[in-house]
């Protein structure tokens, strides 16, 4: 395995990142949670997609795949991107932008998974972390700025009294400020919603899948 050459595929994808906001955010129809789960040497990858701002859920998919990359902190794109690129491409639609349980440019090359999904499906993408994975953050009280090298690259949020902190940026074709913005909307107690439900949807599935 040539990680240099792995990174120079996340620096050719970084340089595709677009921070313009493609819909504002009164714009935004859907919202779609991912979250990927493993089964030994299986990777199941869920998708929901919801009515957006009211949060109803309307749709959701699932991939189980062979997992086919190890686990390397900094290149999971290469072990998960795929198989969530095949679960949550069946469910979007215009106005939709894709909520994801990984980072987004927060990320040592700019390119987390939530920047990957963004790419390959050309839609607009937010990455949510529970911890930060780069970038220093900024301020005191509930929003605090993520920099690096000066430029805000996302925000650290508190969802509630006494939570941790999420870790928030966009992946591609939003900026960080609505990306907080949607998120903070998804907010219900700790985790936005919709991740919270994919990720309910893989622990079910586990169950039930050999």
């Amino acid at each position: 395995m040539d990680l240099e050459k792995l990174k120079e595929l996340q620096l050719e994808i970084a340089r595709k990142v677009d921070l313009r906001d493609r819909y504002n955010f009164s714009e935004i129809k859907y919202v779609i949670g991912v979250d990927q789960t493993f089964l030994g040497e299986k990777i199941i990858s869920c998708a929901v997609k919801f009515e957006f701002p009211e949060l109803k859920e309307i749709e959701r998919n699932f991939s189980v795949d062979r997992v086919t990359f190890p686990y390397i902190p900094g290149y999971l794109m290469f072990r998960e991107g795929d198989p969530a690129v095949k679960a949550v491409e069946k469910l979007i639609s215009e106005k939709t932008v894709i909520i994801v349980d990984g980072s987004g440019i927060a990320h040592p090359r700019k390119c987390g998974l939530a920047t990957y999904i963004a790419i390959k499906t050309d839609t607009p993408s937010i990455g949510v972390t529970k911890k930060r994975l780069f970038g220093e953050i900024e301020g005191e009280g509930e929003v605090r700025a993520v920099r690096d090298a000066g430029r805000v690259i996302g925000y650290a949020l508190a969802g509630c009294k006494n939570c941790r902190e999420i870790f928030i940026s966009p992946g591609s074709f939003i900026s960080p400020e609505t990306a907080l913005e949607v998120i903070r909307a998804c907010m219900r107690g700790k985790l936005p919603l919709p991740i919270k439900i994919a990720h309910e949807f893989g622990q079910q599935l586990k169950k039930s899948i050999n």
